[in-house]
Parts: C-alpha cells; sequence; structure tokens
C-alpha cells in the first residue's frame, strides 16, 4: 500500500479524497493511511468532491440524506487547504497530467511529501505517490 514508506505529512489526492467520502474499500484503506498524520490538500479538491458528490445524488447513486451528511464532513475535514492559485504556474508545466493531478502533484514537490491516491494512472507517473488500494474480498 505505501511502499514501505513512513511520513508524517501526506498529501491527499481527490480521487482518495472521493474514495474517502464515499465509504469505498479503497477510501477505508485511505482512511488507514492518514490517521495521525497532517494532511494537506488542494483547495480545489473539496469543490471537485462535492460536485462528484452531487452528480451521484442527481443519478440516484446518493440519497438527499447521504448527500447532505457526506458534504457537512467535506464542510469540516480537518485538512490543510493550499490555494491553487499558488500551484498554478509551476502545475501548467506539468504537461503530461491533466491539470487538477499537476496541481496535486505541485503540493507533493514543495511540501516533500507523499501524494496519496487510489489513481494508478497519476502514481504510474508521480514517483512520491502512494497508491492505496484495498485488499481483495473474501
Amino acid at each position: 500500500m505505501q511502499n514501505g514508506l513512513v511520513a508524517e505529512v501526506l498529501v491527499l489526492e481527490t480521487a482518495g479524497f472521493l474514495d474517502v467520502m464515499l465509504g469505498t474499500r479503497e477510501g477505508q484503506a485511505v482512511r488507514n493511511a492518514l490517521v495521525d498524520r497532517q494532511i494537506h490538500v488542494v483547495d480545489h479538491e473539496g469543490i471537485r468532491v462535492a460536485i462528484a458528490l452531487r452528480e451521484l445524488r442527481r443519478i440516484g447513486s446518493l440519497s438527499e440524506v447521504d448527500l447532505m451528511r457526506k458534504l457537512r464532513l467535506l464542510a469540516e475535514a480537518p485538512f490543510r487547504a493550499h490555494p491553487a492559485r499558488d500551484l498554478l504556474v509551476a502545475s501548467a508545466a506539468r504537461e503530461d497530467l491533466r491539470l487538477g493531478d499537476a496541481l496535486c502533484v505541485e503540493l507533493s514537490y514543495r511540501l516533500a511529501a507523499p501524494l496519496v491516491t487510489t489513481d494508478s494512472r497519476l502514481a504510474a507517473v508521480w514517483s512520491h505517490s502512494w497508491l492505496v488500494t484495498a485488499s481483495p474480498s473474501r
């Protein structure tokens, strides 16, 4: 899961953030990886997660009650948010990545902190990633 690495500070990427909010098996694994650590995010990630949650509500995969509960949790998440504008110029130079991913990679780079993700594609291109996967169900 974490390539044997230990870190006090972690950067949480949007896919992992959404998995935590949805309570998926991967989300539970991410949550376990975050325990007792300082978690940093790019400020746009909360909005991206909220948009995804609203879309799940729109298509009927999430109840209104669950949506509101998750949005309250999102608003109270104890993560340190960094302004995307401060990372934008350097992120734009990372042309091999989607801009949202590049913002997270740039924050990981600046903080010298592992990037926690459930996105195997992103983990493959950023060597300072912790690709978090769930154990196969039995």
